[in-house]
């Protein structure tokens, strides 16, 4: 079965056509190399790349005269690993999606049944934070609402004076609108940050689940088609500013013509 790894490797070994392979299972090589790029990334050397070939050279020769330190080897065998290493470095800008699951497994992915489960209670704990960040985004709707009716509950009192006080009345109007336009803007960006931190929270959920039975979430997000079709699906985030972006457009009315009736620029009746 192929897998992330196999995945990797392939790409480096397409970016390595046309250097010089060794004799022997070279898939496990490349297997290897691909770790190496999950690890270190752009920022590979020729020194990785040894530490990789002899890792895997053990299994096939491990009388091989090469398997040394690189300070130890000669100059023509030094630049031998020098293509490999730009190849994976090539591979690593290219996908900087990797950098997700270099700092989710620095260690590799769960290799035995105690790593395996505590992997398993990690994706658990992630799952549980993603939930209780919607709950929390309820709240804060919720407090932004209660906000807004009282917002509106004190213009509405300022509107009930009588006409001697149009003056007073445009300007508490025109603090009262300026106020529910801070509060709209702050509004819709909890909201965006709540939208891109879950974002964030899934790409892990997600990576996560390629090391595990089933992937709940990914083969859900695919159904949905990946949100690039508004006629299957609308993210919550793109529909919750709705409200504040209306909010801060009357608001934002509301305190210009405040103003205005209060400096006396127009009258209003």
């Amino acid at each position: 079965m192929s897998t992330y790894l196999d995945n990797i490797a392939s790409q480096i070994r397409a970016e390595a056509a046309g250097v010089a392979l060794p004799a022997g299972d070279v898939e496990a090589l490349f297997r290897l190399y691909a770790v190496v790029c999950l690890t270190r990334g752009a920022n590979t050397t020729s020194a990785d790349v040894h530490h990789a070939w002899v890792a895997w050279m053990l299994e096939q020769d491990p009388r091989h005269p090469s398997l040394v330190p690189l300070s130890d080897l000669d100059a023509s065998t030094v630049a031998a690993d020098e293509p490999f290493a730009a190849a994976i470095r090539r591979v690593a800008r290219r996908a900087p999606v990797d950098d997700v699951s270099s700092a989710l497994m620095p260690g590799g992915p769960p290799s035995d049944a105690a790593s395996a489960l505590q992997f398993y209670e990690q994706y658990k704990l992630i799952v549980a934070s993603s939930e209780a960040l919607v709950a929390r985004r309820q709240q804060v709707n919720t407090f932004f609402l209660t906000i807004t009716g009282a917002v509106l509950t004190a213009a509405a009192l300022f509107l009930r004076g009588g006409g001697a006080h149009v003056r007073l009345q445009a300007a508490g109007i025109a603090v009262l609108g300026i106020t529910g336009l801070v509060l709209a803007i702050a509004w819709r960006s909890l909201i965006r940050s709540f939208g891109q931190l879950n974002t964030g929270k899934f790409a892990v959920i997600n990576r996560m689940e390629q090391h595990l039975a089933a992937g709940i979430y990914e083969a859900e997000w695919r159904a949905l088609r990946e949100g690039k079709d508004p006629k299957v699906y609308r993210s919550f985030t793109s529909r919750e500013v709705w409200v504040p972006n209306t909010l801060i457009a009357v608001y934002s009315v509301t305190a210009i013509i405040a103003a205005l009736a209060w400096a006396g620029v127009i009258v209003l009746h």
